[in-house]
């Protein structure tokens, strides 16, 4: 309240004191005295111009400025005010065109006074024009706050700020340029939202643009509103095209000692937009930003699964998997992303000395003890059955504790809690942290493979069988067991064998991945018993069923060549009593026929002589087929040939032929022509053969 009525007496004194001496002009306050010139305009075109007086509503002082046209090299200038006819003061600025003063400086801010400004070179004086106003009444507003929102609304971009406390009704203006181009200037309107102001801006599409925004107080009568604020910051609006895709390949190392690995990112930033003059690479908005968002996949169980790291080249993880995806990011959100997949490394060994995981079932549940790291260690016990995917893993988050004696960590659970309550195969890994919300603090302390449930039963080898017999040799066969798909789990295989006569037991080691053994070195027609055993790193499994065989009984090689020459033997003895024989048989069934020319001529009744010239005929023809079958059977060369010779006369005569031999030959006294008779001299020896037959080789 004080303060109040002191600052409404003092420009009452102010003015019941018309002088003052000049002893009393301060340096800072309006001397009430003559100005040590002469105050006559010397008419120059020259001077001060745009004289611009206000309060400035944050520093809750006052504030004059002007623009000056002219050379600077020894100019002054003096701030002249009138608070009413004779009653003058000035403030001595020397070079500077702006002047800040408060209300204890003399000039009486609640009532109207008027403002000039007058300039001394050499022996001139410059004046500006002259502004009357109240001075408390005309605030130059702030500028829009740094924190500026920047998004896009229908094509065109929206910026928002919050209102300056008690600043409202305020004008606003904008201007804007690309990289090389001016200034533009643009309207924004009178805000009539309390507590938030907004502004519509024009967008480019592949260019990026500087913006700064300027507030000035709006007069709810007609007279002209305050002074406009200063330039607000730049602010750097990108392209409306969203930003590039960063283009990498991850590359990561195997397991090493410590249980980490190196992941590298190996890909070149795409190059940045041209960026308008006050938008500075330290300036953000304009340029297109990458970070990393990693999210480890295993152990689901932890507090803080993923985290958003700046961008770098490398990573140090642990053996889990990993998704790593490099994000593009401007003032209008997230641009195209790539991701890489980080397969999990489940080697056993990742130390110079393995850690092994050692597993008891008792009756109040199961024990898991390993080596232990620091203390105020925070372990993840991930497990999985070995046939299912990642997305079906298990784990559970264990309580800092101290290590024991052997620095051994344990973990126990009750049958009833259900953690791998189904017998098979299981994939375990446990890692290990002191931060377990920094996805990138965790390293692998081992992975293996265990059989939960009777592996000495579920290995026991099925359907053994024994094939290809020999003397002293055979192959044994089994069926693939359960145990084969843990890896690490099935040691090797042991088949033992013995003969019936001996109680000698012979054993012979395989491999975990063969299915099949040859045994060699047996007796030949013997019968043995062989077994197949699978053993396991917990110890030795049990014997599949007793499968009894026989091998064959062994022949002399010189048997068998006595046998295949006396085979031989036989068969050409076979061959050469065949070819004889045929021989023989040929020559009984195939008779060289006679000559004809070398026999002697046959007579016949001359009754009868035509009657035997066609019974020579027909047997000519017999003879013909006959050949012909000879030819077949016999497989002689010899063609048949006929030759029919005439009869001169009926033979034999009746002239000359005796009564007494009317009946000779056959009985009852008839002739039989078919015996043979003395040839008769008168048809010499054409007439003898009633036909010759003769085969021509």
């Amino acid at each position: 309240m004080e303060w109040l009525v002191a600052r409404l007496v003092l420009p009452v004194l102010l003015l019941l004191f018309p002088r003052q001496t000049a002893g009393t002009c301060g340096a800072s306050r309006c001397c009430f005295q003559d100005p040590p010139y002469s105050h006559t305009d010397s008419g120059s075109a020259l001077g001060p111009r745009d004289l611009s007086c206000y309060r400035i509503f944050s520093a809750g002082s006052y504030e004059c400025s002007w623009r000056y046209e002219g050379p600077a090299t020894g100019v002054s200038h003096f701030l002249r005010c009138c608070v009413s006819p004779g009653r003058c003061c000035y403030f001595s600025v020397g070079s500077a065109t702006r002047l800040q003063f408060s209300d204890q400086d003399g000039v009486p801010v609640l009532h109207a006074v008027t403002l000039w400004v007058e300039s001394r070179v050499t022996n001139r004086t410059e004046k500006s024009s002259e502004i009357s106003l109240q001075l408390y009444s005309l605030a130059k507003y702030d500028p829009p706050p740094r924190d500026i929102k920047v998004s896009k609304a229908a094509g065109q971009l929206l910026m928002e700020w919050k209102t300056p406390d008690g600043q409202d009704n305020a004008d606003v203006q904008f201007r804007h340029r690309t990289p090389g181009s001016p200034w533009k200037l643009g309207h924004c309107g009178l805000q009539d939202d309390t507590g938030l102001e907004s502004c519509l801006c024009p967008l480019e599409k592949d260019a990026a643009q500087e913006f700064q925004l300027r507030r000035q107080q709006s007069l709810k009568s007609q007279a002209p509103g305050g002074p406009w604020s200063n330039w607000s910051s730049p602010v750097c609006v990108p392209a409306e095209t969203p930003p590039p895709k960063f283009e990498m390949n991850c590359s990561v190392e195997l397991l090493r000692p410590d249980g980490r690995r190196l992941l590298t990112l190996q890909g070149q930033q795409p190059p940045q937009l041209e960026l308008p003059e006050g938008c500075h690479r330290t300036t953000p908005g304009a340029e297109a930003t990458y970070s990393i968002h990693l999210h480890m996949l295993s152990c689901p169980c932890q507090a803080k699964a993923t985290k958003t790291l700046s961008l770098r080249k490398t990573l140090r993880l642990s053996g889990a998997a990993y998704s790593v995806t490099v994000i593009s990011r401007n003032r209008f959100g997230p641009g195209l992303n790539q991701t890489c997949l980080i397969a999990p490394d489940n080697r056993t060994g990742t130390s110079a000395e393995p850690r092994t995981l050692n597993i008891s079932v008792g009756a109040k549940g199961t024990t898991m003890r390993w080596a232990g790291q620091a203390q105020a260690t925070t372990y993840c016990i991930e497990w999985q059955s070995h046939d299912q995917d990642r997305s079906r893993a298990t784990c559970t988050l264990t309580v800092p504790q101290a290590l024991d004696a052997a620095g051994m960590v344990t973990h126990s659970w009750s049958p009833a809690s259900g953690v791998m309550e189904q017998e098979g195969c299981y994939h375990i890994t446990i890692f290990a942290s002191t931060h377990p919300k920094k996805p990138t603090s965790w390293s692998t302390v081992l992975s293996t493979y265990h059989f939960w449930g009777n592996a000495s039963r579920a290995g026991t080898p099925r359907l053994v069988s024994v094939k290809n017999h020999s003397a002293n040799s055979v192959s044994v066969h089994w069926a693939e067991s359960p145990l084969s798909s843990c890896p690490g789990v099935l040691k090797g295989h042991v088949v033992r064998f013995w003969d019936e006569d001996s109680s000698q037991v012979s054993e012979r080691a395989v491999n975990a991945t063969e299915t099949q053994v040859t045994l060699r070195g047996l007796r030949p027609g013997t019968t043995y018993t062989v077994q197949v055993r699978a053993d396991t790193a917990a110890g030795q499994g049990a014997w599949s069923k007793p499968q009894q065989f026989s091998t064959e009984v062994q022949v002399s090689p010189l048997v068998i060549f006595l046998v295949s020459l006396g085979s031989f033997v036989s068969i050409l003895i076979l061959g050469i009593l065949g070819y004889f024989s045929l021989n023989r048989a040929a020559r009984h069934l195939c008779p060289p026929l006679p000559t004809p020319f070398a026999s002697t001529a046959v007579e016949f009744p001359g009754s009868q002589g035509k009657q035997l010239c066609s019974s020579l005929l027909g047997a000519a023809e017999w003879l013909l087929a006959l050949g012909s079958r000879s030819r077949t059977h016999c497989r002689s060369p010899y063609t048949p040939r006929i030759h029919l010779l005439p009869c001169p006369q009926p033979w034999p005569p009746a002239s000359t032929a005796p009564a007494s031999d009317t009946h000779h030959g056959s009985p009852g006294g008839h002739w039989d022509p078919l015996k043979p008779r003395v040839a008769d001299t008168r048809c010499g020896h054409q007439v003898a053969t009633a036909a010759r037959v003769s085969l021509a080789k």
